[in-house]
């Protein structure tokens, strides 16, 4: 008796493609930071940086796409949301470490990066991920950095920022615009120049109004004294 053989269908898996701004958070020196921690301060040190990441991810509309390791990729619909949401995380960050006595500060590194992406499996794959990533290596701690693609498509009414210059990216022939998110430290730092500026130029201009009264007062005296002086010399000779 013949068998009858069944064949099976290959499944195919929804792929597409979409224009998204993706952000790579991670923590800075994070086996130095964690080298000396207990398991229990290791895994509350995750807990808070999953919590503050998480939390400002939501309030911004974000996608988490995965953890790996001490890094979240994460993807918005929206540029501004991305750049606002790590400008948010950064103050999350800071202020937390303000607020509790820890064994070392929990500092963190913003990257960000747009383009077209192909989403597969819950997952994203393509050379905006990989620039992303590599402009990640560019941030310092306490920085959100943002690729010349983010800058074009964000409001620039709604951030303010410093275009840091050309950096050069593995894999990539041209160097690379990169900007970065200025911090409230930045601004304080701004508005207290603007302040002193201020102050010198009012200081020079008291100067040239006293330098202008002395002008006067020496004038006025030379000119009584030569009043007096021809006084007496028209006495001597009446």
């Amino acid at each position: 008796m013949a068998t009858k053989k069944t064949s099976k269908k290959a499944s195919t898996k929804k792929v597409t493609h979409q224009m998204l701004t993706l952000m790579f958070v991670d923590i800075v020196n994070y086996t130095k930071t964690t080298t000396k921690l207990s398991r229990e301060l290791f895994s509350d040190m995750h807990d808070v940086f999953d919590t503050l990441v998480m939390n400002a991810v939501d309030e911004y509309n974000g996608k988490i796409i995965k953890k790996i390791g001490d890094a979240f990729l994460i993807t918005f619909p929206v540029a501004t949301d991305g750049v606002q949401c790590g400008i948010t995380m950064q103050k999350e960050f800071q202020e937390y470490n303000e607020d509790h006595d820890l064994p070392a500060p929990l500092r963190i590194r913003v990257a960000i990066h747009a383009g077209d992406v192909m989403i597969k499996d819950n997952d994203v794959y393509g050379d905006a991920v990989n620039m992303a990533a590599r402009i990640e290596g560019l941030a310092k701690e306490n920085d959100v950095v943002f690729s010349e693609a983010v800058y074009s498509a964000m409001n620039k009414g709604e951030i303010e920022y410093y275009h840091i210059g050309t950096r050069k990216v593995k894999g990539v022939e041209k160097p690379v615009r990169i900007f970065r998110a200025k911090t409230q430290k930045d601004i304080q730092r701004e508005e207290a120049k603007r302040r002193r500026r201020a102050e010198i130029r009012n200081s020079k201009k008291i100067q040239n109004i006293l330098a202008g009264v002395i002008i006067i007062i020496l004038i006025a005296i030379i000119a009584f004294l030569g009043v007096v002086y021809f006084n007496e010399i028209m006495a001597i000779l009446n």
